[in-house]
């Protein structure tokens, strides 16, 4: 029955009262829990907390008018971690200071959002009193507290989800274009908080498809049309990040199902456990006695009444479409490998509406009672599980603020800074435990102005040595070293320990009774002093044992963002050993000027002949002026390397030219491996665009060098400069037309570029030159699907 306008008003103004009263009394709850916590944050807390700083660090220089800026802002969430719980985080930065506890006082934010589309979904099923119970349960859930009081990404989905659930609903009883977009946008922000979620949706979306269908076969076509406007708007809201980072989003998708199997509770969907595990843990993430009570209440209800359920007359569908969302999202999370309370969180919002209709058809005498019991019940248990006072209620593991001060990262960044105020140095964490890991030492370092990152090591066993020239900066630690940490681990911790190039910085005891440790390389690869200013740039080169010391002067504005173009002669001998200024990580804020000692191996000296090189260097400013460098001494000797692990720096722009050489020999396997560990010991892969740039000068010289031609196309690749790559791969076709693997190039980039058709062509060509690659099959075969070029898939499948 439709109330008129007058009425509608005063119930509505006292149900937003209502609303208004849970979310403050849970936002004071959550805070008086995030104020005793004193613990930094654990693995993928630590993660979340640097991408959220990450996100708030570029908004708070936005340019929305910018391409550049949207690129630098969805690089931020390159994982299937999506970018839109960070966004609304960012606000709390600028109003609570940046930091773990103003991360987790986003729940706050959250949940608002999932008590107003809890109520709304009640009051559409059933009832005004049915959505404010369900939002009561929803206030009062352990599961849902545990999340409210933690950074992790399950909550902001669960309230996306609510909402985006709720939209559809209303679009599906109300099919008009208005709610179509709203239901539009909904989906969209789904994909951009996790794209995962809309698996959970996959039934509501089956039935709204059939009903579509049914339409249309009738002759009425305004539901397929408001369906695809609502599929545009979720394309245009999640299109520009999904497109920027698809390929590491199902990269990471892959990897955090291979971890879930290894590293969680492998039950699986063919086992009795796995089908009960949910159903077992459901009730408890409510509360156990919460749950057993509404049950029992309504249960003598109906006895007492004569039937169990007073339903009102709906429309056609009404029952299998609510229940559409939460079977259909149980199901799916009874078939994963991994199970986990986190994973079927964005359901129990259904479960609290089933509670809430049960509640609100009680209407016998001893209701208010019963009711009132149940608000106590509720608020026990959650005082039980978040504080550990009382009783336990809930059956739900307790989820209660930690006092472990002492853990010194704050201390550890600091002394970092310290020794390198004027650039962004990377830290390699070997330890990988709760406390102390290279995800909260990177938030930590990103909250302390963005001048330190932390990084764990990626190279294999048998290649560790070359991590000690990708590092100056190391964190060893004692006892337990975390569930992640191998032999890989050991054997590096060992070899740092004993390298003459590094010394001890400082050491901290932890509060778990071990020691940590920071060792730096002495003296830095890379060191940045103010100075007073002198008139023109100059330099002092220097060889020393295995490279070189470049010695720069000049004005900080000059210096920033610029490289250096250095030939070495001997005789009809040259070497080229460009680099950029500071590696790319200088960070001064200065006006005035700057001295820069920089150390960097010479790769090519073992090599080079005996005797004197005359040197030229040139400064490649960032607007792309050339300016010759005056010498102190531009003749020096080479000068051997002493063997000693680590002794100097690798030169991030050398290596790049020299895995552009195994991309020109498809040396895939080994090329993706040393990118790995580039990728790593650069925070930010500045060392991409440096490349990019020297090269770019130096084929304005030579244009048809294939050496520095293949680093180019290398360069752009995996700067996702897919247009720019394919061009340079297309010169390299036509300079290098006997190499397949400029082909194969092409043929990536192309399907990165959803341009299958041409990715088709330039694999054909590349398989018929080298028909045994069976990376050009895999290739093959992924381009022929997407072309939806079936009996060449099979073909290639069975071949």
């Amino acid at each position: 029955m439709d109330l008129g306008t007058q009425e509608r008003r005063p119930l509505n103004r006292r149900d937003a009262w209502v609303l208004l009263g849970l979310w403050l009394g849970s936002a004071l709850l959550d805070g008086l829990w995030i104020q005793q916590h004193q613990a930094p944050p654990a693995w993928d807390q630590g993660d979340h907390l640097s991408r959220a700083l990450g996100i708030w660090d570029v908004l708070t220089g936005a340019a929305p008018w910018s391409a550049q800026w949207w690129h630098a802002l969805w690089a931020q969430a390159p994982s299937y971690r999506g970018p839109l719980t960070y966004v609304l985080t960012a606000p709390l930065f600028t109003l609570l200071g940046p930091g773990f506890a103003s991360a987790m006082a986003s729940g706050t934010v959250f949940n608002g959002l999932l008590l107003a589309s809890t109520y709304g979904l009640g009051r559409q099923l059933f009832s005004r009193s049915a959505g404010l119970w369900a939002a009561a349960f929803c206030a009062m859930a352990p599961a849902l507290l545990n999340q409210r009081t933690d950074y992790l990404i399950d909550l902001s989905l669960t309230a996306v989800l609510s909402g985006a659930w709720w939209l559809l609903s209303q679009w599906r009883w109300n099919p008009r274009l208005g709610w179509a977009i709203a239901a539009g946008a909904g989906l969209g922000a789904v994909v951009l908080t996790r794209p995962t979620g809309l698996v959970l949706l996959w039934a509501p979306l089956l039935l709204l498809f059939v009903r579509g269908c049914q339409a249309a076969r009738q002759g009425r076509w305004g539901l397929i049309r408001q369906g695809l406007l609502a599929a545009v708007v979720a394309w245009a809201l999640a299109w520009p990040w999904f497109s920027q980072n698809w390929l590491t989003i199902l990269s990471t998708i892959n990897k955090a199902r291979q971890w879930g199997v290894a590293y969680q509770d492998g039950l699986e969907a063919n086992t009795l456990e796995g089908w009960l595990y949910y159903p077992r843990l459901i009730p408890t993430m409510v509360g156990s006695t919460l749950t057993a009570l509404v049950l029992a209440g309504a249960l003598v209800a109906a006895i007492q009444q004569g039937q169990l359920f007073r339903l009102p007359s709906r429309p056609r569908g009404w029952w299998l479409w609510w229940l559409s969302f939460p079977i259909g999202g149980l199901l799916v999370c009874t078939l994963m490998s991994s199970k986990d309370f986190r994973f079927v969180l964005p359901l129990l919002p259904q479960v609290a509406l089933l509670l809430g209709i049960l509640v609100a058809q009680v209407q016998q005498r001893w209701g208010p009672l019963w009711k009132g019991s149940l608000i106590g019940v509720g608020l026990l248990g959650a005082l039980w599980n978040q504080f550990g006072w009382g009783l336990d209620l809930s059956g739900f593991p307790p989820h209660r603020p930690l006092k472990e001060p002492g853990w010194p990262l704050e201390q550890i960044i600091g002394t970092i800074r310290q020794s390198s105020p004027n650039q962004l140095s990377t830290l390699a964490v070997l330890p990988d435990s709760e406390r102390l890991n290279a995800f909260n030492l990177e938030a930590e370092g990103r909250r302390q102005n963005f001048r330190v990152a932390a990084r764990q090591t990626v190279a294999p066993l048998e290649r560790s040595e070359e991590e000690l020239s990708n590092f100056d900066w190391f964190l060893l630690k004692g006892g337990d070293q975390g569930v992640m940490s191998d032999e890989r681990q050991a054997r590096q911790s060992a070899l740092v320990r004993q390298s003459g190039a590094f010394s001890q910085a400082g050491s901290w005891a932890l509060p778990d009774g071990s020691t940590a440790v920071l060792m730096r390389r002495t003296p830095l690869s890379v060191q940045a002093t103010e100075i007073a200013c002198t008139p023109k740039p100059a330099a002092t080169l220097t060889a020393i044992p295995g490279g070189l010391q470049v010695e720069l002067r000049g004005s900080a504005k000059q210096l920033r963002g610029a490289q250096l173009l250095l030939d070495l002669r001997n005789g009809k001998s040259s070497l080229q050993a460009d680099q950029a200024v500071g590696q790319g990580l200088l960070r001064s804020s200065s006006s005035g000027c700057l001295q820069l000692v920089q150390r960097l191996a010479l790769p090519t000296v073992e090599d080079a002949q005996s005797g004197l090189w005359q040197a030229r260097l040139q400064l490649l400013q960032a607007n792309g002026a050339l300016q010759p460098i005056p010498l102190s001494s531009a003749t020096l000797e080479l000068l051997p390397a002493t063997g000693d692990d680590g002794a100097l720096a690798s030169n991030r722009v050398a290596l790049l030219r020299e895995l552009g050489q195994q991309l020109r020999r498809g040396e895939l396997d080994s090329l993706f491996s040393k990118v790995g560990q580039l990728n790593q010991s650069d925070p930010e892969q500045v060392y991409l665009a440096n490349a990019e740039t020297i090269l770019r000068a130096r084929l304005r010289q030579q244009p048809h060098n294939l050496d520095d031609l293949y680093g180019l196309a290398l360069a752009q690749a995996l700067q996702r400069h897919a247009s720019d790559a394919a061009l340079t791969l297309q010169e390299l076709h036509r300079l290098d037309s006997g190499n397949p693997n400029a082909l194969l190039g092409l043929g990536v980039v192309e399907l990165y570029r959803f341009r299958p058709a041409e990715a088709q062509r330039a694999l054909d060509q590349a398989a018929k030159m080298s028909p045994g690659n069976s990376t050009l099959r895999t290739l093959r075969i992924v381009a022929s699907a997407l072309r939806l070029d079936l009996p060449q898939t099979l073909s290639l499948l069975r071949s």
